[in-house]
């Protein structure tokens, strides 16, 4: 069995169920090992119990629980977020500590019962794990192979004929010559909207090969798959208000409406201990995915129409072909350097990635009745079909370095930094076979103190640079290829507060400042130049405390003045300067309380509230704010067997998550779920 070395913190068990475990490593915010109060920056982790506790079915759930994140479950992008003011292609997604180059599509709708847990990291990341990461950065980290064995399933019934269903096993095999975990989820739910149903399919498995005492490998392999009938892509604004009336009619109900993704990772993690100082780290990794569209995605209530007309127009069919192939190597020390307790990390990773589309570009229109729309074939609406549009190519390799030394037994000093190289190749073939290449160099560093007052209480403050593409680089125009990334500075300060070993606190202030934002070149409004500023400011608190063995809360709130300092749009360009970015709220609060008045019995409720926030940088059009409970009840059988019942949006508040200018995403109505979990 490798040797784990006893000075490096553990991350928490599946069964933590605190939100920001102090004591607990997270691999997200740093390489060095560090626990989460040595680490300066804002984290937080959801364990599987902790996602179970809180009824978190799918990563957007899980997102929207966690300190000043929003999110939208739209059909193309199953995870839009926004936080710290920022969204979509400033949050990162990651899988198992590696990411996707700057791809959102890639990630996906995720059912939650195969991970072990979720870290969040808000602010910049750059340092970590390149460009794309402004905002906040998400980890999904998976289950892997331990020596106890373990094994667990759950089965779900929810409204709308939903089923989900969850198995896991593992432990060592051939008398502990190896371990191994195999885990497969299937989600198959439907929708008040008409007609939409969804199917999702996970499959993870891994196996851990000790290859002597202090040398491990780990081969790990998931399989996702998604597929979508009748997707929802909106409701009709109706005199700029969301139109409950219409909440369950879908304009997508195409005859062959459909829409899915299938992808497959391969990861080898060879983990090296040669003495107790020193750790080798090395993963290697293949990701492979086909996503696919073929729906009809806007619509328009037509004012003064008799009867209620609706116009739906983008037939769009489209796929993309995405291959990633990579490696990151890295060396952790943790020793001393001159007497001064010290830890540093260097290492260096490459990838490449290959990403082609069709697509035909969205044409056609028609006009429906409000209330029944004719459900017909995708060719009612065009009879053109996608072809090859776009094949890119982006070839990188970096190089990085962590260091925290301590000064005292109290004081703490961290320094890292990054260099990312990067070339895009470009092929336009629906331009005329247009062809740009472009080459990135980008550093980015992060520097910070952190001081323990008392050994309950640490205080921190840092400074951090990061860059990102005006957009996925995948999506680019001919122009924009030859314009630079998107700067990023960051300062934070915060505290970390373990309140007597009954619960956990903190505290964090940011000012975030993104320059060289892509807007139209107001001599020629269809090209863009690299001239853009928007910032952001704000404050967030995170609290758990465990009162006593009945009673537990947990609270996060985010506060947020984002702006667009200088940004103009149109034709011709009009300044947004002053505004409010699209779909930030100014804040946002979960609070959820859990009281268990016998051993057996268990009840909770979490409520969750979003201010109101803009759909356009005019600041002129609004989704209004709205208040949610979730309230559950869990009836604990025995040590290893329970039974939950389940009801989401309590008082059935019509709300909607995000929207584009004509149409909102409307969020479900009240639910009700009824589960039974057994673990052994």
């Amino acid at each position: 069995m490798p040797v784990v070395t006893d000075q490096v913190p553990r991350p928490p068990s599946e069964s933590d169920t605190r939100t920001v475990p102090l004591d607990a490593v997270a691999a997200t915010s740093s390489r060095l090992g560090l626990s989460v109060k040595e680490t300066p920056a804002s984290v937080e982790i959801l364990t599987q119990e902790a996602l179970r506790e809180r009824g978190s079915r799918v990563l957007r759930e899980a997102i929207e629980q966690s300190t000043g994140f929003t999110a939208s479950a739209i059909p193309n992008v199953t995870s839009t977020v926004s936080v710290r003011g920022f969204i979509n292609n400033s949050v990162n997604v990651l899988y198992d500590g590696i990411g996707l180059p700057h791809n959102s599509t890639a990630a996906r709708y995720t059912d939650l019962g195969n991970l072990e847990r979720i870290e969040f990291l808000r602010g910049p990341a750059s340092v970590l794990y390149g460009d794309g990461s402004v905002g906040a950065t998400i980890n999904l980290v998976s289950r892997y192979p331990t020596w106890v064995p373990k094994a667990d399933a759950e089965y779900a019934f929810s409204s709308f004929n939903s089923h989900r269903v969850h198995a896991g096993v593992g432990g060592p095999i051939l008398d502990n010559a190896a371990a191994i975990r195999f885990d497969a989820s299937v989600n198959n739910f439907g929708s008040s909207v008409k007609l939409t149903r969804s199917q999702l399919e996970q499959y993870n498995g891994s196996i851990l090969i000790p290859l002597g005492q202090d040398l491990a490998l780990t081969l790990s392999a998931e399989k996702q798959i998604d597929d979508i009938k009748n997707a929802y892509w909106g409701t009709p604004f109706v005199n700029g208000q969301l139109a409950g009336f219409l909440r369950n009619v879908n304009y997508n109900n195409l005859t062959d409406a459909r829409m899915g993704s299938d992808s497959d990772w391969l990861r080898a993690n060879l983990v090296w201990t040669p003495t107790k100082e020193w750790e080798i780290r090395n993963i290697a990794y293949r990701y492979s995915a086909y996503r696919h569209w073929h729906n009809v995605e806007n619509f328009a209530y037509n004012a003064g129409s008799n009867p209620p007309t609706v116009t739906r127009r983008w037939f769009g069919d489209l796929d993309h072909d995405h291959d990633v192939l990579g490696d990151r190597i890295q060396a952790r020390h943790i020793g001393d350097i001159a007497g001064f307790a010290n830890r540093f990390v260097v290492g260096a990773e490459t990838s490449t990635v290959s990403w082609k589309s069709a697509r035909n570009g969205f044409p056609g229109s028609q006009v429906v009745d409000a209330f029944n729309p004719p459900a017909v074939p995708f060719s009612a609406g065009t009879s053109i079909l996608r072809t090859p549009a776009r094949d890119v190519s982006l070839d990188s390799w970096a190089i990085f370095a962590e260091d925290q030394l301590s000064l005292t037994q109290q004081l703490k000093v961290l320094v890292g930094g990054r260099f990312d190289y990067f070339e895009g190749n470009w092929h336009y073939i629906d331009q005329g076979g247009i062809r740009r290449q472009q080459t990135y160099r980008e550093p980015s560093y992060r520097a910070a103190l952190l001081y323990d007052i008392t050994p309950l209480t640490t205080v921190y403050a840092s400074y951090t640079t990061a860059s990102e593409g005006g957009d996925s680089l995948y999506f680019l125009g001919p122009q924009q290829t030859q314009l630079g990334l998107t700067d990023a500075r960051q300062t934070e300060v915060g505290l970390k507060q373990d309140i007597f070993g009954r619960g956990e606190f903190t505290f964090a202030a940011y000012h975030i400042v993104k320059k060289n934002l892509f807007v139209p070149d107001p001599a020629n409004p269809t090209e863009r130049i690299p001239v853009g500023q928007q910032s952001s400011k704000g404050v967030e608190g995170t609290l758990g405390y465990r009162l006593n063995e009945q009673w537990k809360f947990d609270a996060n709130a985010a506060l947020v003045h984002a702006r667009l300092d200088d940004f103009t749009e149109g034709n011709p360009p009009l300044s947004r300067a002053g505004n409010i970015p699209q779909f930030v709220p100014k804040y946002v609060v979960n609070i959820g309380v859990r009281y268990s008045p016998f051993v057996s019995w268990e009840f909770g409720a979490w409520l969750r509230h979003v201010d109101s926030v803009f759909i356009d940088n005019a600041n002129t059009q609004k989704l209004p704010a709205y208040t949610t409970v979730d309230v559950s009840a869990v009836y604990k059988y025995s040590r290893n067997v329970e039974f939950t019942a389940r009801i989401r949006n309590l008082t059935d508040a019509l709300y909607a998550t995000w929207s584009a200018p004509t149409q909102a995403y409307i969020a479900e109505p009240r639910t009700f779920e009824i589960s039974a979990r057994a673990k052994f």
